[in-house]
């Protein structure tokens, strides 16, 4: 009998642990799940149709990467490796806002992003805009 209930236990703790396992991987989101390496990719829906790359790392809260675009510059030059800071938050539902300033390296605008994380935080989609006026969608995985 002692053995039985001593099994038990040990089965009840495992079950416990693994369900508790599951709850963090598949449950609420926390500031550490945005933190590592992404790649995003954006689609400008309104006025200038285009899309976009961007690679990014967060830790703490920061953001800071570089994104390549399918436009040109006003002399023709390609818009690639235009490179970024920000800042990321994340809420218990797994609802995510980040910014891309591009502005200290010599772009005057900033894109705000409004995520979604899949429930296994690895990946996200969304809608983002920026400074002038464009709108688009963008999707991601963490890498």
């Amino acid at each position: 009998m002692k053995r039985m209930l001593w099994s038990t236990a040990v089965v009840s703790l495992i079950l416990c642990s693994q369900a508790h396992a599951f709850f963090e991987e598949e449950g609420r989101c926390q500031k550490r799940d945005l933190r590592g390496h992404w790649v995003s990719y954006q689609a400008e829906v309104r006025a200038n149709p285009h899309t976009g790359v961007c690679r990014f790392s967060i830790e703490n809260g920061k953001a800071e990467g570089s994104c390549d675009f399918s436009l040109t510059d006003d002399q023709g030059n390609p818009l690639t490796g235009l490179k970024f800071t920000g800042e990321a938050t994340v809420k218990e539902d797994c609802s995510a806002e980040l910014t891309m300033d591009f502005t200290p390296f010599g772009r005057p605008f900033v894109s705000s992003f409004d995520l979604q994380l899949h429930r296994n935080k690895k990946s996200f989609i969304g809608r983002w805009e920026n400074t002038f006026g464009a709108l688009g969608t963008a999707n991601g995985v963490k890498q």
